[in-house]
């Protein structure tokens, strides 16, 4: 057998590698305007100092999600179905450089790559990795337009790009069983499916008829493949580009969904300054959050995962992404409120419980943009009367709830007569608990701080609490777009803070753990933060707490989304219901994959339009499993729950009770 070769154009006319440069020209011009309309559209300009940052940490950040895909293959179907098409396309885009490099420069030069065993392992690799790219297609094509999946939206031209891939892929297998009908070679069997279609073909009359077909085909295969690649910058498919560069670039976001970005500082501002906060406009954005929406490949997970879209409210974090991508795309720069791009209500829909930014497999957050949407509009005081009533509780009790001082003075004094010490009354301590204002005020949670007194008591645990001094962190307001309300709470919680003789904050609300620990900073505040399910397991693990009555009963656990997901305290709870019951079992949603209870992002203070609450949705979750008490670790998803218990009837069925509370029973 003679030495096997790439036979390029072999059957063909004269001249066609010309022609097809020739005709290949605008399709290339298309495309690399396309390219730089983008570019233009980003502001790259603005970020060239960025790319050579932290090189080693993006690159690793790209390989994981982008390039090895880590969030796509969570699930099974989808994961599989899209690691065939990217292992095909890549396999395609390789294997047509090849050829180029083949013909078009090595061939000039005397030299050749496609050649022998190499060419051999070329075929086979082509037709293996081709078969893949057909069967991801094919389940892509049925998941869009046969079972229409509710999270697949049958856009056109999705449905015209998956036709085009499919066209391209079947109509490169028909000419190779072409080519090999017409010209047979010894080493075509490793043309596998070229080789097998062959027979098929050869059934066709007339060589010259199947030569005619052959340059028809090759043709038409050549001219959709030049069109699809034109399109790459003006349609969907420009993730391939662009979720590369969003993943490399996400270490300029903050580090966590739990940290919003600081602006300015209050207390460096100057008074006569304008301050602009927020977006209203695709301009407004930064070139990272521009980026961001091109990034978008419209997968519907976070809106699958989204709490506020299963609810019923206005909210998809989908399509909030994909109105302001499409804005973006018309060049306009119209004021997203004003021409109707977005909704007040979608905006105000958010718990920002970030399970949206959890779920995105390119790390695009859809949470920012909805953040920065309320900062412009609480600036501009677009706000119902409830978020007004918030705030100004905040400005004139420090308490969202609006209640004077005097209403937590018994609760307190009841604590000083447990033992409880405030800070100006001891030297030092190696915790400040940190009461926070719902389980000041709300008798129900009150009982979370009576168990975490009657814990640390136990356990011989150092700590003080700041008693009257104690006010808002400021989180509610942030949430709602009020940065100057949060940062005047923030810088006088932290000159209280600076006085404490303690070396770390012990909290048990989620919201203030992570205010304490991701947004204070910014302001210069450097104490620990622990969360009180951190605390009780490091006690339990030590040894200097011991559980003597675990519970017989069935329990579950609902992790609060601002401390699982978001600051990713998962294991500890677990450990400690683990040891305080011999009947622990889980949801099926659970750790960061949690459900939102539906209070965090300031909901909690205002009514959002919904089909059905959040909390309730949870609390059927949890009933299924079969527990009697579903185990809390926030106050705020507490009150939320004894909401969802009254409203569905079921206070014989199930229990709620916050871990301390566990904790503390079985001491």
């Amino acid at each position: 057998m003679e030495t096997p070769f790439r036979e390029t154009y072999a059957l063909m006319p004269p001249g066609t590698d010309i022609t097809m440069y020739i005709v290949l020209t605008p399709f290339a011009a298309l495309f690399i305007y396309g390219i730089y309309r983008r570019l233009r559209f980003y502001g790259l300009e603005t970020a060239w100092a960025e790319i050579f940052r932290d090189i080693p940490k993006r690159l690793s950040l790209m390989a994981r999600y982008a390039l090895l895909q880590r969030r796509v293959v969570e699930e099974k179907v989808a994961g599989l179905m899209h690691v065939m098409i990217y292992a095909g396309t890549i396999a395609l885009f390789i294997g047509t450089a090849l050829v180029f490099i083949d013909y078009d420069i090595l061939r000039l030069l005397g030299g050749s790559l496609l050649r022998g065993d190499f060419y051999l392992v070329y075929e086979f690799s082509l037709d293996l990795l081709g078969l893949a790219f057909l069967a991801g297609l094919s389940i892509l094509a049925y998941r869009r337009a046969v079972r229409r999946e509710a999270r697949l939206r049958p856009k056109l031209e999705y449905l015209l790009t998956v036709a085009g891939l499919l066209f391209i892929g079947v109509t490169g297998y028909v000419l190779e069983g072409l080519r090999l009908s017409i010209n047979p070679r010894g080493w075509g069997g490793f043309s596998f499916v070229g080789y097998a279609l062959s027979h098929q073909m050869a059934a066709i009359p007339g060589v010259d008829t199947r030569l005619l077909l052959y340059q028809s085909l090759w043709w038409s295969h050549a001219l959709v493949a030049f069109a699809m690649v034109a399109m790459i910058p003006y349609s969907n498919m420009l993730h391939l580009f662009t979720t590369l560069a969003n993943t490399y670039f996400a270490t300029l976001r903050p580090a966590t969904p739990g940290k919003m970005t600081t602006p300015f500082r209050l207390d460096e501002v100057d008074p006569s300054a304008e301050i602009k906060l927020g977006a209203r406009k695709v301009s407004e954005l930064s070139w990272r959050q521009r980026l961001g929406l091109d990034a978008c490949t419209d997968c519907g997970r976070c809106e699958a995962a989204c709490p506020a879209y299963a609810a019923g409210t206005p909210l998809s974090p989908r399509m909030v992404v994909q109105k302001l991508k499409s804005e973006m795309w018309s060049g306009g720069d119209r004021d997203w409120f004003e021409e109707g791009v977005l909704e007040e209500d979608e905006i105000w829909a958010c718990t920002t419980c970030a399970a949206c930014v959890e779920a995105c497999p390119v790390l695009i957050s859809p949470l920012e943009y909805i953040l920065e949407a309320r900062r412009a509009l609480t600036l501009e005081g677009k706000l119902e009367k409830r978020k007004v009533a918030m705030l100004t509780n905040l400005a004139r009790f420090q308490n969202p709830y609006g209640f004077p001082a005097s209403e937590r003075s018994s609760f307190l004094e009841e604590l000083y007569s447990m033992g409880v010490k405030r800070a100006d009354e001891v030297s030092e301590a190696e915790y400040l608990y940190w009461i926070g204002c719902a389980s000041l005020y709300d008798s129900r949670s009150r009982e979370i701080v009576r168990s975490m007194v009657k814990i640390l008591m136990a356990a011989g645990v150092s700590f003080t609490v700041l008693g009257d001094d104690e006010i808002c962190t400021g989180d509610p307001a942030r949430r709602i777009g009020e940065e100057g309300r949060f940062q005047e709470l923030a810088l006088a919680n932290i000159e209280r803070l600076k006085k404490v003789k303690a070396g770390k904050i012990l909290v048990h609300c989620p919201h203030c753990f992570n205010t304490f620990k991701n947004e204070y900073t910014d302001f210069g505040l450097e104490m620990e933060v622990v969360h009180h399910s951190q605390l009780i397991g490091m006690l339990l693990r030590e040894g200097r707490l011991r559980l003597s009555r675990p519970l017989a009963e069935r329990i579950t656990f609902h992790d609060s989304c601002y401390i699982g997901r978001i600051n990713n305290v998962v294991e500890e709870p677990r450990q400690v219901l683990s040891m305080a019951s011999k009947d622990f079992v889980e949801m099926a949603r659970r750790g960061r994959r949690s459900f939102c209870c539906g209070a965090g992002g300031s909901t909690y203070w205002y009514e959002v339009p919904r089909r059905e609450r959040e909390s309730v949705i949870r609390l059927e979750e949890a009933v299924k499993t079969g527990a009697r008490t579903l185990v809390l670790e926030c106050p705020y998803c507490l009150q939320m729950f004894n909401d969802a218990v009254r409203i569905k009837g079921m206070e014989n069925t199930i229990q709620l009770r916050d871990i301390s509370e566990i904790v503390a029973e079985c001491l």
